[in-house]
C-alpha cells in the first residue's frame, strides 16, 4: 500500500506538472474536439418524427440499407453516412395540362393526386427513384396518363363521359406508380377546359337532345290519350248499342208506368196531365 500512495502520489504531481506545461495544447485540443462535435452533430444524432421514416446510405459498406426503413425517435450514426428522411403520410399536389383529342382538338385537364409512401418498399423507392420522386415518377407518370386517355376520346365523348374517363385514370394512375414504389390513393380529376366553340356546340347539341326527348314525351303522352279516348268512346258506343236493343217498346211503357206510380205515391201536390195516343204516358207536374 505504501509503494501504492507513492505511486499515486508521483503519477499527480506528474499530471499537475504535465498540464502546467502543456495547458495552452491541451485546450485547444478540447476546443477543437468540442468544435468538431458540434459540427458533425447534426450528422450524427439523427431525430426522424412523427409520420416519417429514414433510409441510410453508408459511405463505407453496401451504399443504400434496402432492408431497413428506420423509424420514428433518435438514432446515432458515423459522420460520413447520412440520413434521408421521407414523410410517409398522405399527400397532394395540383397539376394541369393540355392534352389532344382522337380529333386532334386542345384540352385542358387539371387534376389532383393524392399519394403516400410505403415503408416497406422506402429504401426501394430511395435507390431507384430518389428523394425528388415527385418531379421524377409521379408528375411524369400521371401526365403520361392523362395524353394516352384524353387521346382516345372525342370531345363530346369526354363531355358526357366523364365519370368513365375518372375510374380509367384513376386505375391506370395506380398501376403505373405501383413500379416505382409509390402507391396511389386517388388522382380526382378538378375539371376538364374544352375549347370555346367546341362546348357551345356539345352544349347546343345538349339542349336539342333535350329538346327532342321532351318533344317524344309529349307525343307519347297524346298517343296514349288519344287510345284512352278510342277506347272510351267504343266503350260508349257499345254501351248504348246494347241499351237501344233491350229498350222495347213494352220495356219503356213498363218503365213509365213505375216512374208515374212512384211519383203518384208521394205526399206532395201534384198536377197530372194525361197523354195522348196508346203510348201516351200522364205527366206529373208538383209544387214542388
Amino acid at each position: 500500500m505504501k509503494r501504492l500512495r507513492e505511486w499515486l502520489a508521483k503519477s499527480n504531481s506528474f499530471s499537475k506538472s504535465f498540464v502546467r506545461q502543456n495547458a495552452l495544447p491541451l485546450i485547444s485540443t478540447f476546443l477543437l474536439l468540442l468544435l468538431v462535435v458540434i459540427f458533425f452533430f447534426d450528422r450524427t444524432v439523427i431525430s426522424i418524427q412523427s409520420g416519417q421514416r429514414g433510409v441510410l446510405w453508408r459511405w463505407l459498406g453496401a451504399g443504400t440499407v434496402i432492408d431497413t426503413a428506420y423509424p420514428e425517435g433518435v438514432h446515432v450514426i458515423l459522420p460520413f453516412n447520412k440520413m434521408f428522411i421521407y414523410n410517409i403520410r398522405k399527400q397532394q399536389f395540383s397539376d394541369s395540362i393540355d392534352v389532344l383529342t382522337v380529333d386532334g382538338l386542345t384540352v385542358r385537364v387539371k387534376y389532383t393526386v393524392r399519394y403516400y409512401l410505403d415503408p416497406a418498399t422506402l429504401p426501394m423507392l430511395h435507390e431507384y427513384v430518389g428523394p425528388d420522386f415527385v418531379k421524377v415518377a409521379i408528375q411524369p407518370d400521371v401526365r403520361s396518363v392523362v395524353r394516352t386517355l384524353f387521346g382516345q376520346y372525342k370531345p363530346e365523348e369526354i363531355y358526357t363521359s366523364q365519370k368513365a374517363i375518372q375510374l380509367l385514370f384513376s386505375e391506370k394512375s395506380k398501376i403505373h406508380l405501383a413500379a416505382r414504389f409509390v402507391k396511389i390513393d386517388d388522382v380526382p380529376i378538378e375539371s376538364i377546359t374544352l375549347p370555346s366553340s367546341i362546348s357551345r356546340a356539345i352544349e347546343e347539341k345538349m339542349v336539342q337532345q333535350q329538346r327532342e326527348g321532351e318533344y317524344v314525351y309529349r307525343l307519347s303522352i297524346a298517343q296514349k290519350e288519344a287510345e284512352r279516348l278510342q277506347i272510351e268512346s267504343e266503350g260508349i258506343r257499345t254501351y248504348n248499342d246494347t241499351v237501344n236493343k233491350s229498350l222495347t217498346v213494352s220495356v219503356l211503357k213498363w218503365e213509365g208506368i213505375r216512374a208515374t206510380r212512384e211519383l203518384a205515391q208521394s205526399p206532395n201536390a201534384k198536377v197530372v196531365v194525361i197523354g195522348s195516343g196508346q203510348s201516351g204516358l200522364p205527366i206529373i207536374l208538383g209544387k214542388d
